[in-house]
């Protein structure tokens, strides 16, 4: 798999819904796949695990704003 560490910014704010689910989805099979052939403590495992960690609180966060501006949204047309 080729993707990079970390992004900049702007490249993950422009990263459409879909591209970060199936990175999410991709990471996780590939993670699953890994730690089955490796020690879970295995610096290959290890590293996976972390970037999916991050494309998932990435995901999250998105949940968590859109959330925020549909919330502020209502609040304004009471």
């Amino acid at each position: 798999m080729s993707i990079p560490n970390s992004y900049p910014d702007e490249y993950t704010n422009n990263f459409r819904e879909d591209e970060l689910l199936m990175t999410i989805e991709t990471l996780r099979c590939e993670l699953l796949e890994v730690a089955q052939q490796r020690s879970l403590s295995d610096s290959t495992v290890v590293a996976l695990s972390e970037r999916l960690d991050r494309y998932i609180l990435m995901a999250q966060n998105r949940m968590m704003e859109g959330l925020r501006s549909r919330k502020s949204g209502a609040s304004l047309t009471i």
